[in-house]
């Protein structure tokens, strides 16, 4: 007899898991059990009190960006008064070069929404450059480009292939892509060529190169890959966008507990699964470590990465010999980053103020020797080595949410951040990265310091240093802690990720199906994955789904609200200027 009965059992308590049950359970009327190994759910959406009592730091997931919670917003209303709110620094992106003390921010949607500002700001370096911007910020927000980035993100791999309004629609935004001019209409040259060279074609200023790869890199993809096809356009068009949770990043997985927990969901901690059950091909609950057996009248989910899905909770007796070797060879060893939560008496203050002001208030802030964007593909270099780059090629990316956030730290205090590429974890022994993090600390603060002189240890408070090793914390992202869970190369995305045989969230077993960040879109902490894995789900079982309502056909829904957050955004950013 088993110990615990639902219609859905969910293995992971991540995010995806999260999402993906809101929709199981409010449009299929389905029970849910989701069983989660840690002390904690939400996986990477983590926020702790970190580097000093009263410091917050988000120890995984930091940017936001619009879409990722769309579906969200239009059919749980409450999700963003339950915490699911979004929030943006004056500046969304934005570099500083050390040489000549200049700086260029790209200012937030919500205090630039048309982008003057910051094609003021990018005329300082390439009248050209501005003009396209412009151009590429009024193509990018209209219905035409938001309906193919709709069909692109919100559809799994056997829709987008096989919907022909979806082609049409692409259809229909090519002329404006060409119409912006030189590095962004897709032809072949740039659907084959690297990142460096599609941000080297398109802008003329090094200033606009080098912010738009640094954004390219915390997307988890080498500048360096080719076939990075019209993604470099697409990573530039959001730069504006670029937004933090407000209270911390946790606040999300709060709104999501919430409404589970209202509407019946039960979650289960501590509960390390071991083994789905499956019984003549069909999978029929899962067995946990202790022994117990939950049954799943209706389905089985897992949020695992691909291999932990197929060796150990299905196993390979199950597998052909064609998906277990392409499990085998998937690339997971790119995207490893030192996440560094430093608490402060007083801000980053900035020798580049003095050239604009703003950047003090910037979130995606790259901080570097020149204005080189080779600095940026060096880096990559030498993260595909194991190792780090020598200072003068250091590319970190540091905030400061505290700034328009002040929950993130004591009243009158603040909390900065850093992201940069690290070894993956599997490279280095326990003993090895306790000196790897203390050099790295060093290492960061004499960088940091020489843009921000007051960035010096008396400044400091404390510092959590968190590592790729630290990140094994989150069990799915093992060995080696690539924040993508898998690398985004060209053969692990789109219709390709994790591979063919999964991409749709099937598995080899009757109702066992699967989702997380190895699936597409991947490498975000939104519900993407989880939205797409419904529709899977309901095409299959024949499940009423959101879209099928009046008023949430899709992609117009979507693209409403999307135009709902932006006018959000706008009002508060005109009801508060800065």
């Amino acid at each position: 007899m088993a110990d615990e009965t639902f219609d859905v059992v969910i293995v992971g308590g991540g995010n995806k898991a999260l999402f993906l049950a809101m929709y199981l359970q409010k449009y299929a009327g389905m029970s849910i059990g989701i069983f989660e190994r840690r002390h904690e759910i939400g996986g990477c959406l983590a926020t702790e009190e970190i580097a000093a009592p009263g410091f917050r730091g988000n120890t995984h997931a930091t940017i936001q960006l619009p879409f990722y919670y769309l579906p969200l917003w239009r059919d749980f209303p409450e999700f963003w008064e339950y915490g699911g709110q979004l929030e943006q620094h004056v500046c969304g992106a934005g570099g500083i070069f050390r040489n000549n003390q200049t700086c260029l921010g790209i200012y937030s949607e919500k205090y630039d929404m048309d982008q003057t500002r910051t094609a003021k700001e990018i005329a300082r370096f390439s009248e050209k450059d501005a003009e396209k911007w412009l151009k590429m910020r009024k193509l990018w927000i209209g219905r035409e480009m938001q309906h193919v980035q709709m069909d692109m993100m919100y559809n799994p791999a056997e829709i987008r292939a096989t919907d022909p309004d979806i082609g049409m629609r692409q259809l229909a935004v090519y002329p404006g892509l060409v119409e912006c001019g030189p590095g962004i209409n897709p032809d072949s040259l740039l659907m084959s060529a690297t990142h460096v060279h599609n941000a080297q074609e398109c802008w003329e200023s090094k200033e606009l190169q080098y912010i738009n790869l640094r954004f390219v890199l915390s997307s988890t993809m080498d500048v360096n890959q080719t076939g990075a096809g019209a993604w470099t356009f697409g990573y530039a068009s959001m730069m504006p966008s670029m937004a933090f949770v407000r209270g911390g990043t946790h606040q999300i997985a709060h709104a999501a507990h919430k409404i589970l927990v209202r509407d019946g969901a039960k979650f289960f901690l501590g509960a390390e699964v071991e083994k789905a059950i499956i019984e003549n091909g069909e999978a029929k609950g899962i067995r946990l470590t202790d022994g117990s057996e939950i049954k799943a009248n209706k389905m089985v989910i897992s949020t695992l990465n691909p291999e932990q899905l197929c060796f150990d909770l299905i196993g390979r007796e199950y597998l052909d010999d064609v998906l277990t070797r392409r499990i085998e060879l998937l690339e997971t060893d790119f995207g490893c980053l030192m996440w560094y939560t430093f608490a402060l008496h007083d801000a980053p203050k900035y020798d580049a103020e003095a050239f604009n002001p703003d950047i003090h208030d910037a979130f995606w802030m790259g901080i570097a020797e020149d204005n080189d964007p080779m600095h940026v593909a060096r880096e990559c270099y030498w993260s595909r080595l194991g190792k780090f780059p020598p200072l003068e090629d250091f590319c970190p990316t540091v905030w400061c949410h505290s700034i328009p956030d002040p929950s993130y730290a004591p009243p009158g205090f603040h909390t900065a951040n850093n992201e940069q590429l690290g070894p993956p974890a599997s490279a280095h022994t326990e003993r090895e990265w306790l000196e790897i993090k203390k050099k790295y600390a060093e290492d960061l603060i004499t960088v940091w310091q020489r843009h921000a002189p007051n960035m010096n240890w008396d400044n400091i408070i404390g510092v959590d240093s968190n590592s790729p090793y630290d990140c094994l914390r989150m069990k799915n992202l093992a060995p080696n802690s690539s924040i993508g869970v898998l690398d985004r190369v060209p053969h692990q995305c789109e219709e390709k990720r994790p591979t063919p045989e999964l991409a749709n969230h099937r598995t080899p077993i009757k109702n066992l199906y699967a989702t997380g960040a190895a699936w597409h879109l991947g490498s975000n902490s939104g519900a993407t994955e989880s939205y797409n894995c419904y529709k899977i789900i309901a095409k299959d079982m024949n499940l009423p789904g959101p879209w099928q309502e009046p008023g949430k056909e899709e992609p117009e829904s979507l693209f409403q609200q999307f135009n709902w957050l932006m006018k959000k955004w706008e009002d508060e950013g005109k009801a508060n200027p800065k």
